[in-house]
């Protein structure tokens, strides 16, 4: 859900959490949590399930006070804050009476609010239910009004709680390019997430968080064009095959005998291998770069488990 809270402006710091211990009865979930969220940032964090963050997502959202320590915003001005829960409720309405009310509750014009959410339910692939209650949706289907309620108005920071969560692979790659463009406009994010792809391509800084605490921060491993993994693969028709080698971030593609040699930037493997094999293709071989370190592999298997 989106917030509206205290301070909003593109100089450095926006919400800093301070000494921050989190108890629900005995049990302590975070415990001396120190963060600062910098202005057009994005934060991946990982960690087990029960680890806590998704407590401190609520907490640098402000729906969740520190039993100790500091939440503060850090401008003086109104900070806009888009909220993506984990799980999303199958609501008895319309994602258009949702979302525009949603929108009126912000404060949005209301032909700039309709505009807006027309174009994020075409991006998503939603346009076709925008008038189907919402309690006859899928999850994918939830999670993507989930996403489109949240990214709205252009918040100064968002905050997603395993966002590509049920999407489809097309969806995934559209919320990417969405979140790119909103950390390029100045937005700070903040994500609880598991998938590498979507920490490679997005994240600046990494935080393991482990026992409600910080465990280990690193800065983001950036793939690079020299990073290429090698696809050998078996395509159905010429068709294919031109489409493949067109898709977002293929180097290069040479056929090989009854195959083909794709030379894939390592952020997009997982999109390239779903379409080859969606398509009706085969994959004979692929061989990984080292785009992603070990002690990341290792780290982003812990949160897996």
């Amino acid at each position: 859900m989106s917030l509206t809270s205290a301070s909003e402006s593109f100089s450095d710091g926006l919400v800093e959490v301070r000494n921050a211990c989190k108890s629900y009865g005995r049990r302590k979930v975070l415990q001396e949590m120190s963060l600062k969220v910098m202005q057009g940032e994005c934060i991946a964090l990982i960690g087990r399930n029960g680890s806590g963050k998704s407590t401190l997502l609520r907490l640098l959202a402000g729906l969740a006070r520190p039993t100790s320590g500091t939440r503060k915003e850090m401008q003086g001005r109104k900070l806009s804050i888009g909220y993506v829960p984990e799980r999303f409720p199958p609501l008895p309405f319309t994602p258009w009476e949702f979302l525009t009310s949603v929108a009126s509750v912000r404060g949005m014009d209301k032909h700039a609010a309709e505009e807006e959410l027309n174009d994020l339910l075409r991006k998503l692939d939603m346009e076709h239910a925008m008038h189907v209650k919402m309690n006859q949706f899928s999850k994918g289907m939830l999670q993507k009004i989930n996403l489109i309620q949240g990214i709205c108005g252009k918040p100064g920071m968002l905050l997603l709680d395993e966002p590509l969560s049920g999407l489809d692979v097309k969806a995934q790659e559209e919320l990417l390019h969405m979140l790119l463009a909103r950390k390029q406009a100045g937005t700070a994010i903040v994500m609880s997430v598991h998938e590498s792809k979507l920490i490679d391509r997005a994240a600046d800084r990494v935080l393991l968080i482990r026992d409600g605490r910080i465990a280990e921060e690193t800065p983001a491993v950036r793939p690079t064009s020299q990073e290429l993994t090698r696809v050998v693969a078996r395509m159905p028709d010429s068709g294919t095959l031109a489409r493949i080698a067109a898709h977002g971030g293929v180097a290069d593609c040479t056929p090989v005998s009854e195959a083909c040699l794709l030379e894939v930037e390592s952020g997009w493997v997982d999109q390239v291998l779903r379409l080859i094999l969606d398509s009706g293709g085969s994959i004979v071989s692929v061989t990984p770069a080292a785009g992603m370190d070990d002690r990341m592999e290792e780290r982003l298997e812990s949160a897996a488990n």
